[in-house]
């Protein structure tokens, strides 16, 4: 092939490249390959395509050829460099973008990949001068705005965060992972005003999805109402703990019931709700307006909404109005921020009648709490309370490190001071060697010693959280955004929980649970009672031994597992929503 016809199919490669039709730029490139083996942008620009497609081992192969023949271009060591982290062989990730660096110092996009390899290796002090860097280099980049609030969230920075999230969205409008993020956020700041984060929902939700569509002339229901379930956590997920319930016990007579699974890697989780219900739809991949098309096309009655503002959230379905009626719930502790959105679920605990309520929805109370519960089966039988046999009692933590904000350190280390002896069982994925130093520096500058706390680092995804409340006495709950799925496992296994009601949904989950066992006693409405209800558990061993022995039956007679009893309440409900009055 001559060196102009290598040129034009060249061009013709990069082309497609550009505008996303990946597989036609591949073929171009192979053929390229065939009549030069070594061309070293074909070779960088087919791996980057793989790359770019999610195949990163071939990239790592072509895009390394590269590098060994234009071993002093940075850009081809950054791709490669990323290649190897989306592979997962971080330290060689690291190696190549460290040399990109020493070719090109100013290098913004090679600053912002190492940073990220760098926090998963751990090295999180680096990883965040990295970011910062990649953040000062180029400031009207989105993604370095977006990675480096991401890295400043892992820190517990959330001011910060949230600084460094609002410039990336403020560039990008219409940045999913930024907006998601900034908003998850706000949730967890201690001094937020909740009429000021419900405003943010709703700007950003017009900023990503702008004018939503008018709801449309339904026809009157059917015999059966139509209900879809829309998520990407239709596998193993604690929402699923609160959304089976719901798919076992539908009146199958009077709801016909459709699920929208958005689940990449389904599961065994994913084949056991698929059993529960008659329609199954597997939108993967689908845009958000096929997805509307389709439960428009179903003639969906009520649509729930089961993510909200998080990773797998698809808002731009319901921002199309496909369905005659749309509730948020399960996935998310707060509003949308979408004005397509009809209903939020909750409860007289988390929404309080006469309390002004801020969102874009209105308010669906349901009598006996927002949600019934349904432990997993892998649950272990009620343990021993572990202070029998230690002579000291444990509280815990089982929750995201970023709840663990410093009035929530600050309030753990007055209890432990005021209760000598006493220990703290801190458990977490992310609690990684780094972190837990800077857990000991906060709980030492409360006056806390380090041998007052236990860390564990649950590095082992095989690893239940449910063999750690063994170790629990009391579970402490985290504010404002209190921990529902933990506390609930924690009651089901014995554990019983304090906590500090909210100004919010989010802060009042655990107060709900707690009221619908009848246990209020352990629900405090300030900082000071927080201190007082668990010191005064702690003392009363007799009490905790009792409460740990009658947990478990508490909540099976309580609403909170009734589950026929919860959806037929539900469902009542939901029929109001959509049938006029004869």
């Amino acid at each position: 092939m001559s060196a102009s016809s290598l040129q034009q199919l060249m061009g013709r490669a990069t082309q497609h490249h550009r505008a996303g039709e990946l597989e036609q730029a591949k073929t171009l490139y192979r053929a390229i390959l065939k009549s030069q083996p070594g061309n070293p942008d074909a070779l960088h620009l087919f791996g980057l395509a793989c790359h770019q497609q999610g195949d990163h081992a071939a990239a790592v192969t072509y895009i390394r050829q590269a590098v060994e023949r234009v071993p002093d271009q940075p850009v081809l060591r950054n791709n490669l460099g990323d290649a190897l982290h989306k592979a997962g062989d971080l330290s060689g990730a690291v190696v190549q973008l460290q040399r990109a660096l020493a070719l090109r110092p100013d290098y913004a996009g090679a600053h912002m990949n190492l940073g990220a390899v760098l926090s998963k290796t751990a090295d999180h002090d680096r990883a965040l001068v990295h970011s910062r860097e990649a953040a000062r280099l180029d400031p009207d980049w989105p993604e370095a705005w977006f990675n480096l609030g991401m890295l400043e969230l892992d820190q517990v920075r959330l001011a910060d965060s949230v600084q460094s999230l609002r410039r990336a969205l403020a560039l990008r409008p219409t940045y999913r992972a930024a907006a998601n993020s900034l908003l998850y956020v706000l949730n967890l700041l201690p001094d937020a005003d909740p009429a000021e984060v419900a405003e943010e929902h709703r700007r950003v939700a017009s900023g990503m999805f702008g004018h939503v569509r008018a709801a449309t002339d339904w026809p009157e229901p059917g015999a059966k109402l139509r209900i879809g379930y829309l998520s990407g956590d239709f596998r193993a997920h604690a929402v699923n703990y609160f959304l089976e319930p719901l798919l076992a016990h539908h009146d199958a007579d009077r709801f016909e019931v459709f699920c929208y699974s958005d689940v990449s890697q389904p599961d065994a989780v994913t084949g056991r709700l698929q059993g529960l219900v008659p329609n199954w739809r597997d939108v993967c991949g689908k845009s958000d307006d096929a997805v509307a098309s389709l439960v428009h096309a179903d003639r969906i009655d009520i649509l729930f909404d089961l993510a909200g503002h998080t990773e797998h959230g698809r808002l731009g379905v319901f921002a199309a109005r496909p369905a005659r009626c749309q509730i948020s719930y399960l996935g998310y502790p707060n509003t949308t921020g979408l004005s397509a959105m009809d209903y939020r679920i909750a409860d007289g605990c988390t929404a309080p009648e006469g309390e002004t309520p801020f969102g874009t929805e209105r308010l669906l109370r349901l009598a006996d709490g927002f949600a019934c519960f349904r432990p997993p089966a892998h649950a272990p039988e009620v343990q021993p309370a572990p202070f029998a046999e230690n002579g000291f009692i444990t509280f815990g933590c089982l929750h995201k490190l970023e709840k663990l904000n410093p009035e929530v350190i600050r309030s753990w280390a007055r209890i432990l001071l005021e209760n000598p002896g006493s220990r703290l069982l801190l458990a977490r994925d992310q609690l990684d060697a780094w972190h837990q130093r800077r857990l000991e520096v906060a709980f030492g500058e409360c006056g806390v010693g380090k041998g007052r706390l236990q860390m564990l680092h649950l590095a082992d995804p095989a690893q239940s959280f449910f063999e750690v409340f063994a170790r629990i006495d009391i579970l402490l709950d985290v504010f404002p955004w209190s921990g529902h799925t933990i506390a609930c496992c924690a009651l089901w296994t014995g554990v019983p929980v304090v906590t500090l009601r909210g100004n919010t949904h989010a802060g009042r989950m655990v107060a709900s649970v707690l009221d619908g066992l009848g246990m209020a006693e352990l629900i405090a409405d300030d900082g000071e009672a927080y201190v007082r209800i668990a010191s005064g558990l702690c003392r009363d061993p007799q009490r905790l031994q009792t409460l740990r022995q009658g947990l478990r039956a508490r909540m099976e007679s309580s609403p909170l597992r009734d589950e026929s009893g919860f959806v037929a309440a539900l469902e009542a409900r939901l029929d109001s929503l959509v049938r006029r009055p004869s």
